[in-house]
């Protein structure tokens, strides 16, 4: 079960490590805590772990591991130009979403269909257990996130219930 949320996590990683600005939290140092890949930090894997374990839980060939590493290599070239762009991250969101899906189409080609399924199930149930949109907690889901407003163990949502 570790391994496979561990999978779960890595593959969403890929595709939504353009959330995240570099850093990890605000102030803190890569790999120190709040920092990328430290105690509190959001704990972003770096691309060749990525591909580690996509190309285990997606039974990569040798071809497709170098598509999808190059993939990669373009996607943080992109990522890192658009955190290094002015404005707030919020302001990036879009085109930060634009590159996801660009990313994800350009998976779609490079995987069989019965990887890219099993890519897409891993996506969604690691949304589903974050609580993103549509799931528990995320726009249009009940509850909120584990520790936060509304979920278990945080404060009760405002307003009441």
């Amino acid at each position: 079960m570790k391994k496979f949320t561990l999978a779960i996590i890595v593959a969403l990683a890929a595709s939504l490590a353009v959330a995240q600005g570099p850093g990890g939290r605000p102030g803190g140092p890569p790999g120190g805590p709040g920092g990328q890949g430290g105690p509190g930090g959001r704990g972003r894997m770096d691309p060749k772990a990525q591909l580690d374990m996509l190309t285990k839980m997606l039974s990569l060939t040798p071809a497709q591991v170098k598509q999808v590493s190059a993939l990669q290599a373009s996607r943080k070239a992109d990522m890192d130009k658009l955190r290094a762009a002015p404005g707030d991250r919020k302001s990036k969101g879009p085109q930060m979403m634009k590159l996801r899906d660009a990313f994800n189409a350009s998976l779609k080609k490079i995987l069989k269909k019965d990887q890219m399924a099993k890519f897409e199930k891993m996506q969604a149930e690691m949304r589903a257990r974050r609580g993103g949109p549509g799931g528990p907690g995320g726009p249009g889901g009940p509850g909120g996130r584990p520790g936060g407003p509304g979920g278990p163990g945080g404060p009760p949502k405002a307003g009441g219930i």
